[in-house]
């Protein structure tokens, strides 16, 4: 019978270039959990602290910002067009008015949310909760073509009401 003998992995690196979530203090978890709770945070504590504006757009305005550009210019929405109206009526249970203000602010909403979730979980236990939002392309895109389609939406349903254009 032959012996081989074990492998030396005295001082060999990771080759694969993953590590294993073991591998990773639950300090950096915690860290970052920190990290993304806090913009979160920030996020739903505004969207709570305004008062969304019953005709869908504007609620932007209360923090000091202009109105919106597109709308005044050419009598579209931009794709940012209720938004921040959707996740105020959104923090203060108003679903109906969130989609009606922009039907992405709803979906965002809830997953600003989910995050805010992960991310304390992750900040309290140190276990790395956040890894089933794994940042890639999917992060940029996802929110991007949620918000065009929502912005779509908003635009033909203005129009067939005869709110859009303005002018």
């Amino acid at each position: 019978m032959e012996q081989t003998e074990p492998a030396n992995t005295i001082g060999t690196a990771d080759t694969t270039g993953t590590a294993d979530a073991d591998d990773v203090p639950p300090r950096s978890f915690r860290v970052r959990g920190l990290v993304v709770l806090l913009p979160c945070l920030a996020v739903l504590g505004v969207s709570f602290w305004l008062s969304p504006e019953p005709g869908g757009v504007g609620t932007h305005e209360q923090l000091g910002l202009s109105t919106c550009g597109t709308l005044v210019d050419y009598g579209w929405p931009c794709p940012g067009c209720g938004l921040t109206t959707a996740f105020s009526a959104m923090a203060h249970g108003q679903v109906a008015a969130a989609f009606g203000a922009q039907s992405a602010g709803p979906v965002l909403f809830v997953v600003v949310v989910l995050l805010a979730v992960a991310a304390m979980l992750e900040l309290v236990t140190g276990h790395d909760h956040l890894r089933r939002f794994r940042p890639g392309w999917w992060c940029v895109w996802a929110p991007v073509l949620i918000t065009l389609i929502g912005w779509g939406v908003k635009a033909y349903l203005g129009w067939q009401a005869g709110v859009y254009p303005l002018h």
